[in-house]
């Protein structure tokens, strides 16, 4: 499916998201989780005898008044997970760039638990007190990015349709994504006090390599940019 034919998909389910995304949704999870994280690095990175370093915890996610938003007929009400776990690898890289993060959100069959997976490349010759600041509003970003996605599969009126995507940009653009995009670059955005457009421009030029061309870069921008201003007008838009 090209991006203009998914893009005609996502306009039909824009009503999804309006009264569901709201403005500072998860900011006090994000803050706790963030600051258990930043923890861990600091040690991390002053111990030398590491290399590596994994950590877990547990969270509790916002309550969802199931019963309201479900069918009568309806049978899988308490299967619904209400809290989730973040697992940290830390890894010390002589890496290109200070840091590296990668994060995913999967269901674990084993623990019967939502999880949300981060990998962090660090290269402590790089990472200096001006990255630090930079990392903690992109690991914020990230973190939300994630619970967004941890939302959309436990709420039920938030299941949104899978998309196939063929390339990065595609990806990018499917519902799930911009809606997972725009509230991870809002959390940075106020962290950073930097305008949304910003924030937008700064992830695609760190993430070029990953577009086919200049121009379909700057085709995504633009939509990221158009999805977010009717998602999120009261963010900082230039």
């Amino acid at each position: 499916m090209r991006l203009h034919e998914q893009l005609n998909r996502i306009q039909e389910m824009m009503g999804l998201s309006n009264d569901i995304l709201t403005e500072g949704r998860y900011s006090e999870p994000v803050r706790q989780i963030t600051k258990d994280i930043m923890r861990e690095v600091i040690k991390f990175l002053e111990d030398d005898q590491s290399d590596e370093f994994f950590w877990f915890e547990r969270y509790q996610q916002e309550e969802f008044d199931f019963e309201d938003l479900m069918e009568e007929d309806d049978e899988d009400y308490d299967d619904y997970s209400t809290d989730f776990e973040v697992r940290l690898m830390l890894t010390k890289n002589n890496i290109n760039t200070p840091y590296d993060i990668d994060a995913a959100q999967e269901w674990d069959d084993d623990e019967s638990v939502d999880v949300i997976e981060l990998n962090i490349d660090i290269n402590p010759m790089k990472f200096t007190g001006k990255i630090i600041n930079k990392f903690q509003a992109e690991l914020k970003d990230t973190l939300r990015h994630e619970i967004e996605h941890l939302y959309q599969s436990e709420n039920p009126n938030k299941r949104l349709e899978e998309l196939p995507a063929e390339t990065f940009a595609e990806e990018v653009l499917t519902p799930k994504e911009l809606n997972a995009y725009i509230q991870g670059f809002y959390t940075q955005a106020k962290t950073r006090k930097m305008y949304m457009d910003d924030i937008i421009d700064e992830w695609a030029d760190e993430r070029q390599k990953q577009f086919t061309s200049p121009e379909e870069k700057e085709y995504v921008k633009k939509e990221l940019t158009k999805f977010g201003k009717k998602l999120l007008p009261q963010a900082k838009w230039k």
